[in-house]
């Protein structure tokens, strides 16, 4: 690495902050592009700051990005340590869902719905939202 590249690490807290609120700022990118590029640099290091950097970041896209735009910015968070969490998380609570109502199901005998609930997932959600589970 040559002496005029930069890392995360030689930033200062100044420069974090600054990085974090890019977005808000005016300029010549776009508000998306501001986002992107700052999930980018933000997510080559794996520490605490650069966690929080890309939490900050992926909150300004949710707030002030839509549909293409966000999706991009999502795709830009898949491979980052923070949107590995936040994806495990996701996998973890539909696990129990689909657990408690196989449980629920089974309890009560009825197993048509058991099997027909693995095959059809607009079926799945119908009783999942009559037995209460989110």
């Amino acid at each position: 690495m040559g002496e005029s590249e930069l890392t995360f690490l030689d930033f200062t807290e100044d420069d974090i902050a600054q990085l974090s609120m890019t977005p808000l700022m005016g300029g010549q990118m776009s508000r998306k592009d501001k986002i992107k590029e700052g999930i980018l640099i933000a997510k080559e290091e794996h520490n605490d700051m650069a966690d929080k950097v890309m939490a900050m970041l992926y909150t300004l896209a949710d707030k002030f990005l839509d549909g293409i735009e966000l999706d991009e910015i999502k795709e830009a968070m898949v491979m980052t340590r923070l949107g590995q969490m936040i994806e495990k998380d996701g996998r973890e609570k539909e696990r129990i869902a689909l657990n408690t109502l196989n449980k629920k199901l089974l309890s009560s005998n009825r197993i048509e719905d058991c099997i027909k609930a693995t095959e059809d997932e607009e079926y799945q959600k119908k009783l999942m939202k009559e037995f209460g589970i989110k």
